[in-house]
């Protein structure tokens, strides 16, 4: 069985007068699909835990994107050269980790019409459609062609309609067909999940490179390879950008 850890990037609201240029929003909004197998779940966790004991965290610290960034939570005290080798460590950690593979998904809610349907028009619910369909194209490839999906159950009601509908996809898109994906969404909360911390720490780093943060680039470069890629491509399969 494969498992997807997902998380996002960006907030998921609209200016209420259509102007873009006073809006303190994003403009944009992402999500990101770590893969692993549940084969090779064990190892990983084990690595990832001694990777922290050897960097003066204990084994249940969270890795957080924002809190390394900003020197909270488990980096309190933590300088700001401390805090950037050791998000480049994460990264680089994760780059060279075959057994993981990415997928990233990116909507310009500048694009979209916001009196649209509910199913195009949401940002959360149009990207998790979008990653719904890479990764079950994706296990359709695999010796084993199951998988489930894990969120970070902290938006409450918005978490119970992405399950809604997610179960509502798995039945009526075509692009769903034949289905690989277990039914229903999973939840796992950021502190007790190792894999829910990598698909934060991506998440941050692709977030940032596609609305060119200052120094997004050599972060971004560390994980770009775990993108996947299909017929040798990945932007449209590992990378979607819509609309």
């Amino acid at each position: 069985m494969h498992m997807m850890f997902v998380d996002e990037s960006g907030d998921p609201g609209y200016p209420k007068d259509g102007n873009w240029r006073k809006w303190q929003g994003s403009a944009l909004y992402a999500r990101v699909g770590a893969i692993i197998h549940g084969w090779k779940w064990k190892s990983w966790n084990t690595r990832l835990e001694q990777f922290k004991n050897n960097r003066g965290l204990r084994w249940d610290s969270e890795l957080k994107a924002s809190h390394i960034r900003r020197g909270e939570s488990s980096f309190v005290g933590w300088d700001r050269p401390r805090r950037e080798w050791f998000m480049n460590e994460v990264l680089d950690l994760i780059g060279a980790n075959e057994d993981i593979t990415l997928f990233g998904v990116v909507v310009d809610k500048t694009k979209v019409d916001p009196q649209s349907s509910a199913r195009i028009a949401k940002p959360e619910i149009r990207s998790m459609e979008l990653l719904l369909e890479r990764y079950n194209l994706f296990l359709r490839g695999q010796r084993d062609k199951s998988g489930i999906v894990v969120l970070d159950p902290i938006h409450g009601v918005n978490d119970d309609n992405i399950r809604h509908f997610q179960s509502y996809l798995q039945v009526h898109s075509e692009h769903l067909q034949p289905l690989h994906i277990v039914e229903g969404t999973f939840f796992a909360k950021s502190h007790t999940s190792n894999m829910i911390q990598v698909a934060d720490v991506c998440t941050n780093v692709f977030y940032r490179h596609e609305v060119g943060a200052r120094g997004s680039e050599p972060e971004y470069n560390r994980i770009k390879s775990r993108f996947w890629k299909h017929q040798g491509r990945v932007v449209g399969y590992g990378i979607k950008k819509w609309p």
